[in-house]
């Protein structure tokens, strides 16, 4: 079997430990940017923290915040502004505008820490319209 080498901190794994030191470093200079206010231009493979979804209407879309592998940026209009919106693997049917994501980092990261995003459907009858 071959060895795996782990990112500290997300926890993804990786063929080389190169590899895994790499991503601790991005991680931490998009966070660094991120908490000195700034809104870093993200890449594929990058990794950002996603806020959790919940909905009264359509409990099946209920998705729970954490970390997100970025999977594509593009830019777009928000509040009549260019914006850099995103798209993560683990709810790749939505895009996020980075601007707000961006200044929430500090506050989801301690939040979810080291915790994945992921969906979490709520199926009962009474949620879904």
């Amino acid at each position: 079997m071959p060895e795996e080498y782990r990112c500290s901190e997300t926890d993804r794994t990786f063929s080389t430990a190169e590899a895994a030191r790499a991503s601790e470093t991005r991680f931490r200079e998009v966070q660094a940017q991120c908490d000195a206010g700034g809104v870093p231009e993200l890449r594929k493979g990058d990794v950002v923290y996603i806020d959790t979804e919940l909905y009264i209407s359509h409990g099946r879309d209920d998705f729970r915040g954490g970390l997100g592998e970025v999977i594509e940026v593009k830019p777009d209009i928000s509040g009549g502004k260019p914006t850099p919106f995103v798209r993560v693997a683990q709810e790749p049917d939505t895009w996020h505008n980075w601007k707000i994501l961006a200044a929430d980092q500090k506050k989801l990261r301690d939040e979810f820490g080291k915790k994945w995003a992921h969906p979490d459907p709520d199926y009962r009858p009474e949620f879904n319209e």
